[in-house]
């Protein structure tokens, strides 16, 4: 794309923060009734298959400080959705599942998060939506890549 192009489009980071913005909102709507946040909802999502996650897988996937992890992680404690369990094999490593109760209410998380996909996804066909997320991996990839050269040992 010409410089031009991407000039008259406006800047990557007004768009980014904008679409960021829009799906937090909508979001942050649809799951206020879990009293639970759009960071909480990521954290569920990644440690509901049965062997759950640890928190430093979650740092590697989730777009926020390890601080704010364990905050986030505290807080779904004690709501009784998420769960800390010592693995019994190696003490130190602490796996990250879903209570019972945080597994009973994932399939309506899951339903109204589809429907916030769907309302910003309006007009938006299968085609150009492919095209988006091959443009967003590479952008991510470019990001991953810039971290890595700065810091040998970023875990990015």
């Amino acid at each position: 794309m010409a410089n031009e192009q991407r000039e008259s489009a406006g800047s990557l980071g007004l768009v980014v923060s904008t679409v960021v913005a829009a799906h937090a909102k909508l979001a942050g709507e649809v799951l206020a009734p879990f009293e639970i946040a759009p960071v909480q909802w990521s954290i569920l999502q990644e440690c509901a298959p049965a062997l759950g996650t640890t928190a430093t897988q979650l740092a590697r996937v989730v777009p926020i400080d390890s601080t704010s992890i364990s905050r986030n992680v505290e807080r779904l404690v004690r709501l009784g959705l998420l769960q800390r369990q010592r693995l019994a094999r190696d003490r130190r490593v602490v796996r990250l599942t879903l209570t019972d109760d945080g597994q009973a209410i994932l399939p309506e998380i899951m339903k109204r998060m589809k429907v916030v996909d769907a309302t910003l996804l309006a007009g938006v066909t299968a085609h150009e939506y492919d095209c988006f997320l091959r443009t967003v991996r590479k952008v991510a990839a470019n990001v991953a890549r810039s971290a890595e050269q700065a810091d040998p040992d970023h875990p990015g």
